[in-house]
């Protein structure tokens, strides 16, 4: 994984500047500017469902609770992913909020089925859960974090914040961002280099975390040859 200073550094003399020696904490406009574009640019990748960034998590229902606090990373669901592990049963939602004031407020329709919304409370988002939940329950779900980039210790972060942080998504696209975006700055000519970035981009989103073999047929609900064991035949 490369460094915050090596990313930086391998942009540079492509764009006819000097490298630098460091970067966080140097005053220098190339510098500053550098390390602006250089966060701009993770976070703006990040708002792709890149591998590195899905993650799982689960939460334990209380009794008479009915809003619950989110990862601390927590940008995004994986839609479709919501599951009520105890029962087996999926999560509803999100629920829009005419739906879920109708639901508060308006004639009840008695169900089992969980729904969940996610809002404000007090400063920052919650999951609200429907029904309220009288028992103890594991919910899922998957997320995309925010945490694009590590610190030298390895503890994930939202931007860069020391010249040994890394980053954590692909180096080579990241690179062809963060330089069209500093000829841009420079009101350089900079067309070309962001034809490249989402060409390149589309080619790695197309791979990252490899491909499912598609059928021309169409899908099979059943392969008998994938439940065959390879010993024990007429056992």
């Amino acid at each position: 994984m490369a460094t915050l200073k090596s990313l930086i550094n391998n942009v540079l003399p492509e764009i006819g500047l000097p490298t630098l020696a460091t970067v966080v904490g140097n005053n220098s406009q190339t510098a500053r500017q550098a390390l602006a574009l250089a966060n701009r640019t993770g976070r703006s990748l990040a708002k792709h469902n890149w591998r590195i960034l899905i993650k799982r998590n689960v939460l334990t229902t209380a009794s008479s609770a009915d809003s619950y606090s989110l990862p601390s990373d927590f940008d995004r669901f994986i839609h479709n992913t919501e599951w009520n592990d105890t029962t087996a049963f999926r999560l509803f939602g999100p629920i829009a909020d005419d739906d879920w004031q109708r639901d508060l407020s308006g004639l009840i329709s008695p169900t089992v089925d969980k729904r969940f919304q996610l809002r404000a409370d007090g400063a920052s988002n919650r999951l609200f859960v429907r029904p309220v939940p009288t028992s103890s329950e594991n919910l899922t779900f998957f997320y995309a974090a925010n945490t694009w980039c590590a610190s030298a210790g390895g503890q994930r972060q939202s931007s860069f914040a020391a010249d040994t942080d890394t980053l954590l998504l692909d180096d080579f696209i990241f690179e062809l961002g963060l330089k069209w975006r500093m000829l841009r700055a420079a009101n350089r000519i900079y067309q070309d280099e962001l034809t490249e970035f989402v060409t390149e981009m589309k080619k790695r989103q197309a791979l990252d975390g490899g491909m499912k073999t598609l059928s021309i047929s169409g899908p099979s609900e059943f392969s008998p040859a994938a439940n065959v064991g390879e010993t024990g035949f007429g056992a």
